[in-house]
């Protein structure tokens, strides 16, 4: 630092120097709050495990006249979209958690279940995220079942069919 009159100046140089002075400080927060991420990530953390089943939807009715193949397509897809919220609904879910005897609620076991409806296919992917593969893989395949079942009922047809069961994945789906 020079002085010129009576104004400091400071250079370049000295602001360098004072910042490699305090750069192990900032190395050592740096590296306390890194740690302390990792730690409470690492004691918070619950791996969770995901199994796919798949349905398999096909038209309402067989008797139906055929007018053209893309209304009859445009109608499987809303008969998916209906599958998919019977599927889902509170009489299915609930029936699950008692066939199983799980100690789960509705609403828990509501955000557990997600489905997917792939572009241009009356196919529904069931999808269960558990705390252990063994349960993921009970619950959609249970869920599938009595969906199939409910869907019957609830629709007047039997066209809903269980293609795949559940998958039994030993990975997380959630790793850190």
């Amino acid at each position: 630092m020079k002085e010129s009159g009576t104004a400091k100046v400071i250079s370049i140089t000295d602001l360098w120097k004072l910042f490699l002075k305090r750069l192990w400080i900032v190395i050592l927060v740096s590296a306390t709050v890194t740690a302390g991420v990792f730690l409470i990530q690492k004691a918070t953390y619950r791996p969770q495990y995901t199994s796919t089943a798949t349905l398999y939807i096909l038209r309402q009715d067989n008797s139906i006249a055929k007018t053209n193949d893309d209304a009859d397509f445009s109608l499987a897809l809303k008969v998916v979209s209906d599958c998919d919220y019977l599927l889902k609904s509170r009489s299915v879910l609930n029936q699950v958690i008692e066939e199983l005897n799980i100690q789960i609620e509705y609403d828990d076991l509501s955000k557990m279940v997600s489905t997917n409806n792939p572009d241009n296919t009356r196919i529904l992917e069931v999808m269960v995220v558990a705390d252990t593969p063994q349960l993921a893989k009970q619950i959609v395949d249970k869920l599938c079942e009595i969906g199939q079942d409910k869907i019957t009922e609830a629709m007047g047809f039997q066209q809903v069919n269980l293609y795949e069961y559940g998958n039994l994945d030993p990975e997380p789906s959630n790793r850190i």
